[in-house]
């Protein structure tokens, strides 16, 4: 009996068995192996073609974002042209304003998006003209201006072409070969082309707070535009919005401010507009005064440094 079970365990033949069964198990395991390598590279390659499809979708949507938001723009001066045709002058400046709000958008939309572009740009200053250009000197002119014949008309031609110059210098000052400082990109030269339309319209909207006709004889408005055309060609230095940086210190304070901002637009538009129109005359010549000192700190800054080598 110990002769026959040892003749079984050293049997070639239930070697060979041994071997192939094992073989077998690990072909098997090995195809196994390879079929779950394949199919997860197959899911590799679909999540990689469905992020790019979705990434393409969103390169297409963040593309023609900017110039949607400019053209949205463009869009509420043409309005504001056909509210003042048909006499509903609330309407015509409110779509004025609503531009402005656009205008501002629009390049921190292009700049946050990373799509800029020469396109863009153009696109965006013939808005500019259309919705600070045309479109204030049209409802102007209508409201008052046609009182006193050619020379109302000059004036308010004066005005667009004043818009139109600032405009021009601003894209070739901010050309792609230009260099501009750190300082200058706080502040703007002349008052742009949104504020100077605002300002044209100022009185109207101490009309429409005050319900006061005085407000919008040809002499007031004349003033209104000569004024806001001569500061927008002018080189005085006026405070730009990229002069205030929000982080996470002080970003409560930016939100309460954009509350009680909102809050007094919804409460009274026309009240809150004409304050911050004066906030805003107030905060020219403060700008004005802050460009002259952080100028002449960095010439002292300079000519110490020159001294010292």
């Amino acid at each position: 009996m110990m002769d026959e079970s040892k003749n079984t365990a050293e049997d070639p033949v239930v070697k060979k068995t041994g071997k192939s069964a094992g073989v077998q198990k690990n072909k098997i395991s090995g195809r196994k192996i390879e079929t779950k390598m394949e199919v997860s590279a197959e899911e590799q390659v679909l999540e990689r073609e469905v992020s790019g499809d979705s990434k393409q979708k969103y390169f297409k949507v963040t593309r023609f974002l900017p110039n949607a938001v400019t053209i949205a723009a463009m869009c509420f001066g043409l309005s504001a042209i056909r509210f003042a045709l048909s006499r509903e002058w609330e309407y015509a400046v409110l779509c004025v304003f609503i531009s402005s709000l656009l205008d501002m958008c629009d390049g921190k939309v292009a700049r946050f998006f990373g799509q800029s572009s020469p396109f863009g740009v153009q696109l965006d200053s013939l808005s500019d003209l259309v919705c600070f250009g045309v479109a204030p000197t049209v409802i102007l002119y209508l409201i008052s201006m046609s009182y006193v014949g050619k020379a109302g008309w000059a004036i308010c031609m004066f005005y667009a072409v004043c818009c139109a110059m600032r405009l021009a210098r601003f894209n070739v000052s901010h050309g792609p070969d230009v260099q501009i400082s750190d300082l200058d990109k706080k502040y703007f030269t002349g008052v742009p082309a949104p504020a100077g339309a605002i300002l044209s319209l100022f009185p109207m909207i101490l009309f429409f707070t005050t319900e006061r006709l005085c407000f919008v004889t040809p002499t007031i408005i004349a003033c209104s535009l000569f004024v806001s055309g001569v500061l927008m060609i002018s080189t005085v230095k006026t405070i730009s919005s990229k002069m205030l940086e929000v982080d996470k210190a002080n970003a409560w304070m930016a939100l309460t401010c954009i509350a009680l901002i909102v809050i007094c637009l919804v409460t009274d538009l026309w009240l809150a507009l004409s304050m911050l129109i004066g906030l805003y005359v107030i905060l020219i010549p403060i700008g004005a005064y802050m460009y002259t000192s952080a100028v002449s700190n960095q010439q002292k800054i300079q000519t110490d440094s020159n001294k010292n080598s």
